[in-house]
C-alpha cells in the first residue's frame, strides 16, 4: 500500500496485497478487512455513544491480521486483490422529524438541506462485486402514513432543516440531499416530519470528501399530504463537479405523487 493508495478518498477502490489489509473509520463505525490467499475477514464495530466522531474518514494500512475472534470469513479459489467501500443511500424512505417546527406559506418556496447516514457497500474485485452492504448508523423503524393500514415503513431520524448551505455540516458518513419545497396550494404548509424518497437517490463524492445527492424538489398543489416529486439528475448544484459513486436502489413510479408531509394527515 503506497502513500498515493492512502490519500485518495475513503471510497476509492485500492489494491492489497495477500497478508495485509485495511482499517477504515467512518463516523461512528469501524471496519477491518483482512486479505488471505483464499479468504478474506471482515471485522466491525460501532461506537454506541452520543458523541459520534464525524469529521472526516480514516483509511489506514493493516500489516498483522487482527487477533479478535470475531471475524466472518469469505473463502474463494484465490482471493481478489481489490477493495472499495462504496457509500450508498438507505434502502426504505427516511423520515426526517424537524428539531424546530417549519411552515412554507402558500405560493412560497425554500430549500431545506438534509442529512442521510450512508449505508456501505464492500466490494472485492474487477469487476467489483458487493459481499455485504450495511448501514455505517443504525437508525429506528417508523410508520410514515396515516393510518396503521395506509403508509409504510421507513426509517427515522432528525434534522436541523437547515436552509443555508453555509451552516451545513460536512460529516464523513452522511449524505446531503438539497431539497427545494414550493406550496402552491392555498393553506400554510406545516413541515414537522418529512419523508425522503432514499432508495431513489444516488450517493456522489465532492473533491473535499463530502458526500452529496441530487436534488429533490417536491410541490404540494393541493391541501393534502401528498406532493408531486422530481428528482434532479446529476449532481447537485452545490456539488456540480462531484463523482456519482452508486446509484439508486430504485426508479421512481409513474405518476411522480409521494406522501411528504405528515402534519397534513387525517
Amino acid at each position: 500500500m503506497n502513500d498515493t493508495q492512502m490519500s485518495l478518498p475513503w471510497w476509492s477502490g485500492r489494491k492489497v496485497a495477500a497478508g495485509r489489509g485495511l482499517k477504515y473509520v467512518m463516523g461512528p463505525i469501524t471496519v477491518r478487512m483482512f486479505r488471505g490467499d483464499d479468504v478474506w475477514w471482515l471485522w466491525t464495530a460501532r461506537d454506541l455513544g452520543d458523541e459520534i466522531p464525524a469529521a472526516h474518514a480514516q483509511v489506514e494500512p493493516l500489516d498483522q491480521m487482527p487477533e479478535e475472534a470475531a471475524a466472518e470469513r469469505f473463502v474463494f479459489s484465490a482471493s481478489p486483490g481489490r477493495l472499495q467501500i462504496r457509500p450508498l443511500l438507505a434502502d426504505r424512505a427516511v423520515v426526517f422529524r424537524a428539531y424546530q417546527s417549519v411552515f412554507v406559506p402558500p405560493g412560497e418556496e425554500a430549500t431545506l438541506f438534509l442529512s442521510s447516514p450512508v449505508w456501505i457497500s464492500l466490494d472485492l474485485g474487477e469487476p467489483a462485486r458487493s459481499l455485504r452492504e450495511m448501514p455505517v448508523q443504525q437508525m429506528s423503524d417508523t410508520w410514515f402514513g396515516p393510518s396503521t393500514r395506509e403508509g409504510e415503513l421507513c426509517y427515522a431520524a432528525r434534522t436541523s432543516a437547515r436552509s443555508h448551505l453555509d451552516d451545513v455540516p460536512r460529516r464523513a458518513h452522511r449524505a446531503v440531499t438539497p431539497v427545494k419545497v414550493r406550496n402552491e396550494a392555498s393553506s400554510l404548509l406545516p413541515i414537522e416530519k418529512l419523508s425522503l424518497p432514499a432508495p431513489l437517490l444516488s450517493v456522489y463524492g465532492d473533491a473535499d470528501w463530502s458526500l452529496w445527492t441530487e436534488e429533490v424538489h417536491l410541490t404540494r398543489s393541493a391541501d393534502s399530504d401528498m406532493a408531486s416529486l422530481r428528482v434532479v439528475p446529476g449532481p447537485s448544484r452545490c456539488a456540480p463537479h462531484a463523482e456519482r459513486l452508486s446509484g439508486p436502489r430504485t426508479q421512481p413510479g409513474r405518476g411522480g405523487l409521494v406522501r411528504a408531509f405528515s402534519d397534513l394527515f387525517g
